[in-house]
């Protein structure tokens, strides 16, 4: 056999440990949401992990995969079996019956217990149970990677919500700075220190702001439409949903043993692992047919045409038998067989080597647009002080006397705007820390190293 081999961890912890150097121990909590503070997003999660359609009918596969164990385990005792018969028949008068048996009619009572047992000795059985085990393994593992992917894109689409309505509050104030710069132009133009073009772009720029407004109102409510759909609730859940109130002090706990956490926390390469690892038994299972095997049977029962005598000793009909079997010629059929599990094995070892990568570039990549992303925030801070500093200048000189109204509503807009640009790279961190969470498996634990640790 020409099994493969997979990808050796340490390869992958050397080139995942040059970028997570900086980070400490702590860990993902499964509740990893909570830290966002807020009641109402807690309340939609719950729920959705609770009924959640999409995720009840990977829980029925999970608890199928749970009865095939028991049907498999089922097998590694002796079987037993009761049957009764009651036949009434005529004999023949010209076959094996003479008479007075031959050429008549009579009544057979037959009751009967079977025993039967095959031996393992090649643990053809054992081999198939740990399969079906890793399989179901493989199911729950498909779960937490539902509730994973799930409880993501809630939080994903809350926390743009609560993005929008900060940016809405911001879109509010500077559609009334607009009003106020168009009164101000109007009362130019009626001491005709304005014409009519200045006061057509001030309601040109009133009328794109309110458009703005109108706009984001329409990308909430489509937000909270995705959550009900999401959450699996009625779309009248979303007349209930109140303004989120996120904590802005969120920190994204960063594991140190990056590469063992992957290895542990993530449901998908959980999937790929014990995937793998059914497969692997199975080629256990498959290579038992090459070897003898031996079969125990036996009946205990009675036989009688009397109905009175059927439990007496003469009508008492045991019986017990061993059978051997082994295979010889099958024209390549046994070969044929192991070499399409030892295929079907390799397949899912390279799969698995695939999601590792996969899942270790993940991190990596987010790791490096999460440092990318707090330069361009800083830089931006840098930006809106100027901007600040500039519209404390002008509405110094506003209530100094030194100039009009209007210079300072200029810069208190691009203020605003400044402030909204903010909350567009504070919702674009919030997504990375969420895309991290997911990278890291969000607080998953793989049942077999938590069964290993305890």
């Amino acid at each position: 056999m020409d099994k493969a081999t997979s990808i050796p961890e340490a390869v992958i912890n050397a080139d995942l440990e040059k970028n997570s150097a900086d980070f400490g121990d702590e860990t993902l909590v499964r509740e990893w949401w909570k830290g966002y503070g807020d009641l109402q997003l807690d309340s939609i999660i719950e729920s959705a992990l609770l009924n959640a359609p999409s995720l009840k009918s990977i829980e029925a596969r999970y608890a199928q995969a749970n009865s095939v164990i028991q049907s498999v385990q089922s097998r590694n005792l002796p079987h037993l079996s009761a049957n009764g018969s009651v036949l009434r028949e005529r004999f023949s008068e010209n076959h094996i019956f003479p008479p007075p048996l031959g050429g008549g009619t009579y009544t057979q009572y037959q009751p009967e217990l079977t025993l039967d047992y095959d031996f393992d000795f090649w643990n053809a059985r054992s081999s198939h149970i740990l399969a079906v085990k890793n399989k179901a393994l493989a199911q729950m593992a498909t779960i937490e990677a539902s509730k994973l992917a799930l409880s993501s894109a809630i939080s994903e689409t809350y926390l743009s919500w609560n993005i929008d309505e900060q940016k809405l509050r911001l879109l509010r104030i500077m559609e009334q700075t607009n009003r106020d710069e168009l009164k101000i132009v109007e009362k130019q133009y009626v001491l005709g220190l304005s014409d009519a073009v200045a006061i057509n772009e001030k309601k040109s720029v009133l009328s794109q702001t309110s458009q703005r407004i109108e706009e984001l109102k329409r990308i909430i409510e489509g937000k909270k439409e995705a959550i009900c759909v999401l959450g699996g609730f009625l779309p009248s859940y979303a007349n209930t949903l109140k303004i989120p109130h996120i904590n802005d002090g969120f920190r994204l706990p960063i594991p140190k043993e990056i590469m063992l956490n992957l290895l542990a926390h993530r449901p998908d390469v959980a999937i790929a692992k014990y995937t793998a690892l059914s497969k692997s038994h199975t080629i256990e299972q498959t290579k038992a047919q090459f070897y003898p095997n031996i079969s125990l049977s036996g009946a205990i029962g009675f036989t009688s045409f009397s109905w009175a005598k059927l439990v007496d000793h003469s009508s008492y009909t045991p019986s017990a038998g061993i059978a051997l079997s082994l295979p010889l010629f099958d024209w390549g059929e046994r070969a044929a067989n192991l070499q399409n599990s030892v295929s079907d094995y390799n397949s899912s070892v390279y799969e698995y080597d695939g999601v590792v990568i996969k899942a270790a570039n993940e991190v990596v990549t987010l790791l490096k647009q999460t440092k990318l992303l707090e330069v361009q925030r800083r830089l931006h801070d840098e930006e809106i002080t100027a901007k600040k500093t500039n519209e404390t200048i002008e509405r110094k000189k506003l209530l100094q006397g030194l100039s009009n109204k209007l210079p300072y509503l200029a810069k208190k807009k691009t203020l605003l705007q400044g402030e909204i640009e903010t909350l567009s790279l504070k919702e674009t961190k919030l997504l990375l820390q969420i895309n991290l969470i997911k990278a890291l498996g969000g607080g998953y634990a793989d049942q077999e190293d938590t069964n290993e640790s305890q």
